[in-house]
């Protein structure tokens, strides 16, 4: 079997491994990225609390009166009572 002419030790000082830069660019700093998922989450949740706002104060959840005029039926027998439309 022939063996290889290097050994582990000289292998390991043949790498070069590349030297850490600092980040050149404000756009690959740690400050732009906590910022930016700042700006992410207040986003989402500002938008949730405008979505929530609107269902407190302009949603009307009462029922239309539609639904007394059409009865829903199923296979012939009604699910609601018929009601007289006024």
């Amino acid at each position: 079997m022939a063996t290889s002419a290097k050994t582990p030790e000289l292998l390991a000082d043949d790498v070069q491994l590349p030297k850490e830069q600092p980040p050149s660019e404000f756009f690959e700093s740690k400050t732009f990225r906590l910022i930016s998922i700042f700006i992410y989450l207040s986003g989402i949740s500002g938008l949730g609390m405008a979505l929530a706002f609107y269902y407190l104060i302009f949603f009307d959840s009462r029922m239309p009166d539609i639904h007394l005029k059409f009865p829903v039926s199923i296979g012939g027998h009604p699910v609601q009572k018929v009601h007289e439309y006024q």
